[in-house]
């Protein structure tokens, strides 16, 4: 069965993107990357106080760039979340601003990897709905702790006119350290889009793609993929 790390859940929350924790491999990124003095991030190259808000200090930030559609709809949504309770109103604000801006059909053909082409048609169609269930469940878990959290874009690089890399810094409210937490998102523009959308995140190098990966495959090379989609509708 699928594990979730709160801890974890509450920093993407925070990043104002609908995904949950990535088991505990992305936790205990976390906690060695901290410990391990040569992985510390100097937490006052961000802010020596924290400020709430969204931030960037890396180049290409331009208008319909990957940067800026991760800065748009993480300044949208952390602005959503500061003005108050999350209402179901807010919510649902904050889910019309950040789900669209995942695609979730390559996610989930990435979180399969070649199971992807065991599956038929009408099974990728369950895979990816539930997949998405699972990870805007979890998001909305957690959404109201996240009240005065600060982001930092530092890096955004274009990796071919198909994908691209938008690394971020972390800090969460009320932390008892100021030192930030790496995020790394990885976004798609098939051919035919307008628009970039996140297809993983990495938090401290640990991918959420490669961690469910590794569970899913667990799961279809004992219960096929008829037993993937089981587990999936029992946890949704």
């Amino acid at each position: 069965m699928f594990r979730f790390k709160y801890q974890t859940i509450l920093v993407l929350v925070a990043l104002n993107f609908s995904l949950p924790a990535f088991a505990t491999e992305a936790s205990a990124a976390i906690t060695t990357t901290k410990a391990a003095k040569t992985s510390k991030i100097n937490a006052s190259s961000v802010s020596a106080s924290i400020q709430t808000g969204v931030f960037v200090t890396a180049n290409n930030c331009e208008s319909n760039s990957p940067c800026s559609a991760v800065y748009d709809t993480s300044k949208k949504v952390l602005d959503a979340i500061n003005k108050g309770d999350a209402t179901n109103a807010t919510i649902n604000l904050i889910y019309s601003i950040a789900i669209p801006q995942f695609d979730f059909t390559l996610m989930t053909r990435f979180a399969l990897g070649n199971n992807w082409k065991l599956a038929t048609q009408d099974q990728q169609q369950q895979l990816v709905l539930l997949f998405k269930e699972l990870l805007i469940y979890a998001y909305s878990s957690a959404i109201t702790k996240f009240k005065g959290s600060q982001i930092t874009i530092t890096n955004s690089t274009l990796i071919n006119e198909k994908r691209s890399a938008v690394t971020t810094l972390f800090v969460l409210p009320n932390s008892s350290s100021n030192e930030p937490i790496k995020v790394e998102y990885d976004l798609a523009k098939p051919s035919d889009a307008t628009t970039w959308k996140v297809y993983d995140i990495k938090i401290e190098n640990t991918s959420l793609v490669t961690t469910y990966r590794n569970q899913f495959n667990d799961v279809i090379q004992s219960s096929k993929i008829e037993g993937l989609i089981k587990q999936l509708k029992t946890k949704v």
